[in-house]
């Protein structure tokens, strides 16, 4: 993973980029074509992305509660919930050990829309500053597990793209939908270029994984165009 991350990076440049802006902020500068797409099975129309496990989008917090406590077997007072007052979204999060076996603990975040209060997306994070014991070594691992997974989910190529690199590390992968909800799994961190063969080297420090719905328009607050 290492090298393939290393040839990647080579040179750190994006092109012909769109932004994906996600409920809670989360915003990745994507190209509208990779040069190195994982390899993805042919399908008609691909997997529906409509949440994570049990928890679906459209579901109201106290179903999610509900969901989210019966999929990973966790006492209701584990879910916090928060705001976020910058979009106006209210947050369920959990912390979850070995979504990903072996691969330390995650957060859980339930993102509910502004004007729907409706669950609209759904934010993984794997980071040092959630579990103090997942390395880089575990952040490598868990991508290329999950970038593995996704890209057999048989989503089709003109709806996925991956291996492309960010301001600060990798889309390893994104893929919608047809009703346009998307997936995305991004690992980033520290990045350190080689002056001598002019690679670029990342030393990762967060692995975030993201289904939003209708992921192009958020149902976010946000001020009406023209009114300043």
């Amino acid at each position: 993973m290492r090298t393939q991350l290393r040839r990647i990076l080579r040179p750190l440049l994006l092109t012909a980029a769109i932004s994906l802006g996600l409920a809670t902020g989360f915003d990745a500068r994507i190209p509208a074509q990779a040069a190195n797409p994982p390899a993805a099975a042919a399908a008609s129309n691909g997997p529906a992305i409509d949440g994570f496990r049990t928890a679906k989008f459209g579901m109201s917090e106290a179903q999610v509660r509900s969901a989210a406590s019966a999929d990973f077997k966790l006492p209701a007072a584990s879910i916090t919930a928060t705001q976020n007052q910058l979009q106006r979204t209210s947050v369920l999060s959990v912390q979850v050990p070995n979504l990903v076996p072996q691969g330390g603990i995650a957060t859980v975040s339930y993102v509910f829309g502004y004007q729907s209060h409706k669950l609209i997306q759904v934010n993984i994070i794997w980071s040092p500053e959630i579990d103090p014991k997942t390395t880089p070594t575990m952040l490598y691992q868990n991508g290329e597990t999950l970038q593995q997974y996704f890209a057999g989910e048989g989503f089709p190529a003109n709806r996925s793209t991956g291996n492309i690199a960010t301001p600060n590390g990798v889309l390893l992968f994104r893929a919608t939908d047809s009703t346009g909800n998307a997936v995305l799994l991004i690992l980033s961190g520290t990045l350190t270029k080689n002056q001598k063969d002019n690679t670029t080297a990342l030393n990762p420090t967060t692995l975030t994984l993201a289904y939003a719905a209708d992921a192009m328009h958020p149902d976010v607050f946000q001020l009406t165009k023209g009114s300043f």
